[in-house]
């Protein structure tokens, strides 16, 4: 049997249609479904990140910068040069 969505369960929960005992075990169900699929997620982004490492390495690019860019300041940047 597959679980309902978070959405079908709430409005059935609402109606009281739906036994507290079926409403957890699709809670619970839901629940493996998530934390299956983050699982997922994150190891396939530990899989993007080591092909990009690999790809940087082989073309000798730089290593990214870490952490945000600062913004300039108003002050730094070039002011436009005049035409006379």
């Amino acid at each position: 049997m597959a679980a309902l969505p978070p959405t079908e369960l709430l409005r059935l929960w609402k109606l009281e249609e739906l036994p507290i005992e079926m409403s957890i075990g699709h809670i619970l169900q839901n629940l493996v479904a998530q934390q299956t699929t983050q699982e997922t997620f994150q190891q396939t982004l530990l899989k993007l990140r080591m092909d990009i490492d690999r790809l940087m390495a082989h073309t000798r690019l730089p290593p990214p910068i870490k952490g945000k860019p600062k913004p300039s300041k108003p002050d730094e940047t070039p002011e436009p040069e005049q035409s006379s």
